[in-house]
């Protein structure tokens, strides 16, 4: 007789990237355009970016903020 499989599991953790820096996930129940808005109070230029993802990477959903491109003038 076998031995029923075991199945494990785990929490997929978010992140939150910008410019190359992790930004804290203040709250996992917030949205992530809700996690932008509160890091938009300390970092402006957030208050334009895009959000892109999530994108799976080492076990962790991954967003990017993006600044929005645009033309001056």
């Amino acid at each position: 007789m076998t031995k029923p499989s075991e199945i494990t599991v785990t929490e997929v953790q978010r992140k939150f990237i910008y410019e190359g820096r992790e930004l804290a996930d203040f709250n996992p129940e917030l949205g992530a355009e809700d996690i932008k808005k509160m890091h938009a109070m300390t970092i402006p230029e957030l208050a334009s970016a895009v959000v892109e993802g999530p994108e799976l990477k080492d076990g962790a959903h991954v967003y990017t903020f993006k600044k929005r491109l645009g033309t001056k003038g």
